[in-house]
């Protein structure tokens, strides 16, 4: 009887995958550790009570804007099609936004904040556009012959 144990190889292609998902999980991560941190307290906490409020309010729009574009650029290279990404990417960013800020209002000195929230929607709606209107002027340029 013969018994062979066949060997999974992993491709370059497995490897960027696994990159791609780390890279994702990691940026999640500081999102969410960067919601964790209390006012005054350690060396994050310290930082963080020097910057203005306005500053701490608006920066969940990048963050939340950069999370939208890693995960649309993710199902993109899956072959998903560009609006399905979009809205697949910008819903995943915005419930975990929402996750984010609920485990926010237990943290002492923070609060859960429905603006905060919608400052996330305002950061993942423009990355949304912005991968948007890149594929439709991608898409014009390759149709549009330059002399």
């Amino acid at each position: 009887m013969e018994c062979s144990l066949s060997r999974t190889s992993f491709t370059v292609e497995s490897w960027g995958v696994i990159l791609a998902i780390g890279i994702v999980l990691g940026y999640m991560g500081l999102l969410y550790f960067g919601a964790m941190v209390i006012p005054g307290i350690g060396l994050s906490g310290q930082l963080m009570s020097q910057l203005p409020d306005n500053f701490l309010d608006w920066a969940h729009a990048p963050g939340y804007g950069i999370l939208a574009l890693l995960l649309i650029r993710g199902l993109l290279y899956r072959a998903w099609p560009l609006t399905y990404a979009i809205s697949v990417a910008a819903a995943a960013a915005l419930v975990f936004g929402l996750w984010t800020e609920v485990f926010q209002g237990s943290v002492q000195g923070r609060e859960t904040s429905a603006d905060d929230l919608v400052v996330d929607a305002i950061g993942i709606a423009v990355a949304s556009v912005l991968m948007l209107s890149t594929a439709v002027r991608n898409r014009i340029a390759s149709t549009c012959l330059w002399s």
